[in-house]
């Protein structure tokens, strides 16, 4: 059958070249001969296992609730019959997202077949509503979420606008381009100039000062203060506009 769809292409193109047709228009042609390809690669897996694979993909706890299309890779796969019903699961640690495989088992006649697959995974994203400048806040405005295949993109995409305000992007980004976590940094809760609360404990022992930050960072960072007798000393951030010195 692929013989023939490739026989009856290349005398169709000719055709239509000799005619001296649009590109425009051939290129339609051969999408739509794409299209036929496609089909019967598909309907080369028997159509119980083809419902049996969509099931399986769709109760895969990593896509629960979300929308998913199944793809075959291999165009010819050579499944053997079984007088019973073909179980389908998946290898240790595969995991059925984009370019993937399948397994396929008959218990009666004790074999297994590896199917190649592509899981699509459709669902909502956000990406940039405008041009956003890199180390500027995120406000509302700047994102919007938009729908489409979850597999083409990075496991740390946004998937709700609100993961995104008031956060920094380290970046510039583009409109339309997708934000994920990595493009974010979280606020500074201390800024250089800031007047900082000093907390110094050891053992036994917990005094407090006040001093003024020398640089800036968010929780959990090391900034550096200056203590009003001129002496500076390095601590890590508490809370906003408290840091702790620990001398032990």
């Amino acid at each position: 059958m692929r013989n023939v769809f490739k026989t009856l292409v290349y005398k169709t193109l000719t055709f239509f070249k000799a005619r001296s047709y649009s590109l425009a228009f051939l290129s339609v042609l051969i999408s739509f001969f794409g299209l036929l390809f496609a089909q019967n690669a598909i309907a080369n897996v028997p159509p119980d296992i083809d419902v049996a694979i969509k099931r399986f993909v769709a109760r895969n706890p990593m896509v629960a609730g979300m929308q998913t299309e199944v793809e075959y890779i291999d165009q010819n796969p050579t499944i053997q019959a079984c007088p019973e019903k073909i179980e389908v699961g998946s290898q240790p640690g595969i995991r059925l997202w984009g370019r993937t495989s399948v397994q396929l088992r008959c218990r009666k006649l004790a074999w297994t077949y590896n199917l190649a697959i592509r899981v699509r995974v459709i669902g909502d994203y956000v990406v940039a509503g405008r041009y956003l400048q890199g180390n500027v806040k995120v406000a509302q405005g700047d994102l919007r979420v938009v729908q489409g295949d979850l597999t083409d993109l990075t496991d740390d995409v946004l998937r709700s606008v609100k993961d995104g305000y008031n956060r920094i992007l380290v970046r510039p980004v583009q409109a339309g381009m997708p934000i994920g976590l990595n493009d974010l940094r979280e606020p500074a809760v201390i800024a250089i100039g800031d007047p900082v609360r000093i907390l110094i404990s050891g053992k036994d022992f917990e005094v407090t000062g006040e001093g003024v930050a020398q640089t800036s960072g968010m929780v959990g960072d090391t900034v550096k203060v200056k203590l009003y007798d001129g002496q500076t000393i390095s601590g890590k951030i508490l809370r906003a506009g408290v840091v702790v010195v620990n001398t032990q």
